[in-house]
Parts: C-alpha cells; structure tokens; sequence
C-alpha cells in the first residue's frame, strides 16, 4: 500500500511541476502585436511527446510559440518537427519580430482533426482578405506549402501551437509577416 502511495504521489508532483511549468513558460497570445509575450522553453523529447500519459508529457493541455524546420505524414498522422521561440512585438512597424530558439527540434504530432490556420507569408495573398487574417488549410496543404517555402522564410516563420491533455497538437496558427 506504502509503494502505491508513494507512486501517485510521485505522479501528482510531475503533475503539478509541468502544470506550473506551463503556465509560467507560456508566451503569447494571437491577437495582435499589442499583447507582449514571454519565451517558452523546450523540455520534451519526440518519445515523451508521442507515448507519455497526459501527467509526463510537458506540452499536454498547454500553447505554445514554435518555429518548425519541416512537416510530414507519417502513418496517417501530421507531424511536425518544432522547437520553442519567443516573438516579440516590433512596434516600429507594428508586427512581431520571431526570435528563434536554439534547443533541439522535436517531433509533435497533429490531432487528425487539428485547425491549421495560415496567414502571410506561409500562404498566399487571397483576394478578398488581408494577409494577416488565418484561413482554414487542411493538414495536407500546410505540409505542401511549408515545403515549398524558401528556407529563410520558413526558418523566420511561427506558429501557435495548441495542445490536447495528451500532447496532440489540437490547432496550428501561423503568426503573421508581412
């Protein structure tokens, strides 16, 4: 009885670590450049994020701001390989300023049913909208235009993450660069 005790407890302290870990190291909102956000750091491996319960995974239920070196299926999945960033507003032109973070990239995988919301420069201009405003893409069009992208575009580029209670990424936006 002593030994399952000590394992739940154990289990509700990385619980309440992660908990507090997210909610202190998560930045940035999507409104505009108006709110200022805070850097959020890397912590998990791609085995973490794929196979760990909901109370070992350190992105589960929380958002995160990322760059993204490449997307691909795998098994019927999107996955995506990420790293934390931070932005910052530029308030010289009124936009955010992307600084990208220097941990390692690590897998995330999307919900099948995940939003992906895209704005300048990762799609194109469409008639009737402004660059700034997220359109709905499938999964399978991000990955074909995040392939396409130019290099330094696509390592300039960010996204909001958003994360189920166990560490599917639920909905992709990208932050908008004119």
């Amino acid at each position: 009885m002593h030994t399952s005790r000590h394992r739940a407890t154990s289990r509700l302290l990385t619980f309440a670590a992660l908990t507090a870990l997210a909610l202190t190291g998560c930045g940035g909102t999507t409104e505009g450049p108006a709110a200022t956000p805070t850097p959020v750091p890397a912590t998990a491996t791609a085995e973490a994020t794929a196979t760990a319960p909901a109370a070992e995974n350190p992105f589960a239920g929380t958002k995160r701001f990322v760059t993204t070196d490449r997307a691909w299926t795998e098994a019927g999945l999107t996955k995506l390989s990420v790293r934390s960033a931070e932005k910052k507003v530029n308030t010289q032109f009124d936009t955010w300023e992307i600084v990208p973070g220097t941990g390692e990239f690590v897998t995330v995988t999307l919900a099948k049913d995940a939003r992906v919301l895209l704005t300048v420069p990762i799609r194109d201009d469409a008639p009737g909208t402004s660059g700034g405003e997220p359109l709905p893409t499938s999964q399978a069009e991000f990955i074909t235009l995040l392939t396409q992208l130019e290099p330094r575009t696509r390592e300039g580029a960010g996204f909001d993450l958003s994360f189920d209670g166990e560490g599917r990424v639920t909905k992709v936006q990208s932050l908008y660069k004119p």
